[in-house]
């Protein structure tokens, strides 16, 4: 790490936290892949604090998953120092460090299915997209769209309005803030080559450079993201749940999930319905997405 503007931060985290999870998946995560470095007991990755270009270096604790309460975090500020809590706060979202686990995991007992996935998943929290607007983006260049050439237009919109920091011989990618979608708003259109996701795209950086869309009620939150232009009901739940990390509802209009469900819960058919889902996840309350989550994670990593 450069020796210009380093920072030392301890970042809190709500046990259990198992370091180790959330690197795997990150290793898995198509995506994101090759915009974060892992290795066995490290991950660096970065973003944007206040338009301030930050790379962040994370260390795996040495304590036991069921007993790490910090994870420690050496930043350096890109071009000028800015503000280290700000940048506490992006770590601690993008890894969903202060989620509690404690419910999901008292709801699973009961629940022989899920119970055997918990063991497996134990100490790992939700994995975002770094940031809201980037898993929008990834929304929008996604749909309908070959994964390969999905990756390959996320890479342009970083190459045109984001940053790459080459560091130890490893290029770190940057994705823009939606002020820095809109002001190469030409560059953009020119760059994605489809109407289609050049407006969904920008459509997404005006509604989050114009609306504080955090501290918005879960129903307010959908009803704003449904109004990007292009925005479905998968589009908009998949930003609720991977973009805002709010957990409170199950992704039904994954089919992958419903796959995963009439598996586990042996339905007897090739998918859950939505009143599967609404059934099986009753028990698990608020953490209801958490378990959609899991049992998503647990049969991609199975399927590897």
């Amino acid at each position: 790490m450069s020796d210009q503007f380093p920072v030392s931060l301890t970042v809190d985290v709500s046990a259990p936290y198992d370091f180790a999870q959330s690197r795997r998946f990150l290793d898995g995560f198509t995506p994101c892949s090759s915009d974060h470095h892992c290795e066995l007991a490290r991950l660096t990755t970065g973003g944007f604090a206040d338009g301030r270009a930050f790379l962040a270096r994370l260390e795996a604790p040495e304590t036991p998953p069921a007993e790490t309460t910090e994870l420690e975090v050496q930043v350096e500020w890109v071009d000028e120092p800015g503000d280290p809590a700000v940048a506490d706060s992006w770590v601690t979202a993008f890894l969903s460090l202060q989620d509690d686990l404690g419910p999901l995991y008292d709801a699973a007992e009961g629940d022989d299915v899920f119970q055997a996935v918990v063991e497996d998943l134990y100490g790992l929290h939700h994995v975002r997209f770094p940031t809201p607007f980037e898993c929008a983006c990834w929304a929008a260049l996604s749909q309908q769209t070959p994964m390969s050439l999905a990756k390959s237009q996320k890479r342009s919109l970083v190459e045109v309005a984001g940053r790459e920091i080459e560091r130890d011989g490893v290029t770190h990618r940057l994705f823009p803030t939606p002020e820095m979608i809109l002001a190469r708003q030409p560059e953009i259109e020119t760059a994605l080559n489809n109407n289609r996701k050049s407006k969904t795209v920008l459509g997404a950086a005006e509604l989050f450079a114009d609306t504080a869309l955090h501290g918005l009620p879960d129903e307010e939150l959908v009803a704003q993201l449904e109004s990007v232009w292009g925005f479905g009901e998968w589009s908009s739940e998949f930003v609720f749940l991977r973009g805002f990390g709010r957990l409170s509802r199950v992704p039904s209009s994954e089919r992958r999930l419903r796959s995963v469900v009439a598996e586990l819960y042996d339905l007897g058919v090739g998918e859950a319905s939505k009143d599967d889902l609404a059934r099986i996840g009753e028990r698990y309350g608020a953490m209801r997405g958490y378990w959609a989550h899991y049992l998503r994670v647990w049969a991609f990593q199975r399927d590897e």
